[in-house]
Parts: C-alpha cells; structure tokens; sequence
C-alpha cells in the first residue's frame, strides 16, 4: 500500500473562467474522493484525514484580464458538483458505454444520443482551438504567459520530488498539454533545474477530456518545436519525442466531448512511447474511451466535457485504487 504520507496528489485544471483556486480546489478535492470512497471507504477517509496530499497547480490567473467565478456562479457550481456525485452513488460503476449496456439503454432518458454525439464531435472546424480558445493562443504566442501557466506544476513537482513523494497528476482539457509540456521539460531540458530531476518520476498521469489527440493543437506545444529543427531518425533522438519521466498514463474520454473528439492517444502518443522508450513497453499506457460524463450544470445543460463528471468515473476509482495497492 502506498504511504499516503509520502504522497503527492495534484490537480490540473483546463480551460476557461474558474471559481477562485481554494474553491476550485475543494470541488475537485470532494469529487474524487466521493468517487473513490464508493469502493473503498477506507482509503477515501484516509485521503479526507490528509488534506496536504492534495495540491493544485491553478494556472488561470497567468491568463491576463482573467476574472474568477462569482460567488453565486460558485453556489450554483457546488450544487451540480453535488449532483453529479450522487449520479456516482447511485448508479454504481454503469458510467461506462458499452454496446447494450446500461448507459446505452438509458441514453434517452439521460439526453444522451450517441449518433449526436458522435455526429458534433466529427463537425468539429479544423480551426476551433485556435479561433475561440483564446488561451491555448495565448499559450503558444507568449512564452512569458506560458511559462506562467507551467510554473505552478514545475513548483508542486520539484517539491514532492525533494520529499521523495510519489506523485498523482489528474489533469483535464488544456491541462492534459500543460502537463505534458511540464514532464518533456524535466525529460528533456539542459538547464539545471532540470537536469537534477531526471531521474524523478510521475507515478500515475490522468488526463481527461484531453485535447492532445488534435494535430492543430500539437503545433502549440514544446515537443513541436523541437521536432521541427531536429529530424533525426536515430533511436536516441526519437527518445527526445516524449517524456520520459511517467510510470503509468491513462487517457479518459467521454463520450460528445468535443474537445477530445479524437478520443484515443494510442496512435497519436502510446504506441510512438512503447516502439521509442524501453520501460513503456510494458504497456502502462490506456485509453479508455466510451465513457458517460453525467455533468449537467445549474442551468440544466449537459457539459459532457465538465471535469467533475470525468473525476467520477468508476474506472477512475479502480485505477487509482489498483495503483495505491
């Protein structure tokens, strides 16, 4: 069992406004472990009677002119968070979409049509991410701002790995690329700040709701860069393609999640790691797709790419609980 004194757990959050980071915070804090005490009440209480495990690499407030939620848009949150924990409680480990499953005979009831779903993800533009997110935008053409973004992650990292912590990353939407980044950096990097991590390690990387199957958004990131002013072919160099500092990722995606409309890392991420990188050949790298996002917000819109209904979902908790064991 892990010691969950010698535990570091961080959350990454994505896109958009968010509530103030000790709001945030606790929400995400009060999902996951509402999610993980449905199987384990033992290991939930632990997680709840040590609340330094948890850490968050809030990053909104690099964005400039960024202004948090309201405290009334906070209420209205809390109570959709609430909502959809107890979606969790009561339909047990049915969030998963499999063909005649339960999620699939009760997609009417949940305003859940696969073929719509399946039908927005695929009309997708090509230039969404970089006509209406202003942040990945501002990610890729400000280095100061994106160094501002990472900051938080590279801060709670290098102190976990000072303590010799092992470290959790559950990462959603543009923080999956953020973290990513992040790990390349500590991989890669010649500057000493680096190069003194690079035998650290991430234990268990999540991302959820990922946007890092999409070609156009992988133009923005570090790795890109690189890429383009080193074409080597040799097998050292293709190492430099990846991270090299992750034990376990495993990638969820739900399903009229547009943002992760390609929905797989395997093609794009897994199986470049397991051919390039000798300890991913193990195959600590999965996708599980497929998945029922319940989230509905106060105003009664389904968000299926919401971070709380990803932070509940039974694999989730079984994963997690695999790898505390």
């Amino acid at each position: 069992m892990v010691n969950t004194s010698k535990l570091t757990i961080v959350f990454v959050h994505g896109l958009a406004s968010k509530p103030p980071p000790e709001d945030l915070h606790l929400l995400w804090k009060k999902a996951f472990i509402e999610n993980i005490r449905i199987d384990s009440k033992l290991l939930a209480n632990e997680l709840e009677q040590n609340p330094d495990i948890f850490q968050s690499a809030y990053w909104a407030n690099a964005i400039p002119d960024h202004i948090e939620d309201t405290e009334k848009y906070v209420a209205g949150l809390k109570t959709a968070v609430n909502k959809v924990i107890n979606v969790r409680r009561r339909e047990k480990n049915k969030l998963h979409i499999k063909s005649g499953g339960w999620v699939a005979a009760n997609a009417k009831k949940f305003g859940l049509s696969i073929l719509d779903a399946l039908g927005s993800a695929l009309t997708i533009k090509d230039n969404v991410i970089e006509e209406y997110m202003r942040e990945v935008r501002l990610y890729k053409n400000d280095q100061f701002i994106a160094e501002q973004i990472r900051q938080p992650l590279e801060d709670i990292l290098t102190t976990a790995w000072d303590k010799k912590h092992k470290v959790v990353i559950l990462s959603h939407s543009m923080g999956t690329f953020i973290a990513y980044d992040v790990l390349w950096k500590f991989s890669h990097r010649s500057e000493e700040k680096y190069t003194k991590y690079n035998d650290s390690k991430v234990d268990y990387l999540v991302t959820m709701g990922s946007p890092l199957g999409d070609d156009k958004l992988r133009d923005f990131m570090l790795i890109e860069r690189w890429k383009k002013s080193n074409k080597s072919e040799k097998e050292e160099e293709r190492k430099r393609l990846y991270p090299l500092n992750i034990k376990q990722w495993h990638n969820f995606s739900a399903y009229g999640d547009v943002v992760c409309h390609d929905s797989t890392l395997e093609d794009d991420f897994f199986t470049g790691m397991k051919e390039s990188v000798r300890p991913y050949r193990k195959g600590q790298l999965m996708d599980y797709t497929k998945l029922y996002n319940p989230f509905i917000t106060a105003e009664d819109k389904k968000n299926p790419h919401k971070s709380y209904g990803y932070l509940i979902q039974p694999k989730l908790s079984q994963k997690f609980k695999e790898f505390m064991s």
